[in-house]
């Protein structure tokens, strides 16, 4: 089995997060191995070790938000707004939230070599992600709570109100994937 990676692109925040933060004790979390790419050029398009994300996930959770999901969510929400302003720009553009969730799920798959996320339409207003991602990863609840927030500020900065993201099944707990229910005004 090819080894899973990740992009660049979904580095970029952990790493300066890092950078930033040097007082804090990141070798608990981190190899030695790791300080190479953290202290080099991590480049957008450059394919990275899952493990290696995982890793700096992990002792962001940990370490900045003092493991705690409601700030994992909240880191979402802010990383969201920066990515959705300008990286992803596009993504918000035409100010339908469907649109927005189509484009966000197509985009996602490009990030990772591996399968991902499925949208399920239920209606006009309401849809279903199913997120295949690691049964059995540690880092899987930070990290959806994480993308929980991203979906949250993606419905609303494509126009949708009243946005509701919440996690129904996690595959951590022995789902097959991890459902976000989604529904707006």
């Amino acid at each position: 089995m090819e080894e899973r990676k990740v992009k660049g692109t979904m580095l970029l925040d952990f790493v300066r997060m890092i950078r930033a933060n040097k007082n804090l004790d990141w070798d608990k979390h981190l190899k030695p191995e790791d300080w190479a790419i953290i202290n080099g050029i991590v480049l957008p398009a450059k394919w990275y070790p899952l493990d290696f994300y995982r890793r700096c996930s992990m002792a962001a959770f940990v370490l900045l938000a003092n493991s705690d999901l409601a700030r994992a969510r909240a880191n979402g929400q802010e990383m969201g707004k920066r990515l959705f302003e300008y990286t992803y720009k596009s993504m918000t553009q035409s100010r339908d939230p469907m649109r927005s969730l189509n484009q966000y799920v197509a985009t996602h798959g490009s990030f990772f070599n591996f399968s991902g996320l499925k949208l399920e339409k239920i209606d006009p207003h309401h849809v279903r992600i199913h997120h295949d991602y690691d049964p059995d990863g540690q880092i899987n609840d930070p990290y959806c709570h994480h993308m929980q927030g991203m979906l949250e500020t993606l419905i609303t900065m494509s126009g949708g109100k009243n946005a509701r993201v919440s996690i129904t099944a996690k595959q951590w707990e022995g789902a097959p994937a991890t459902v976000y229910d989604i529904s707006w005004q």
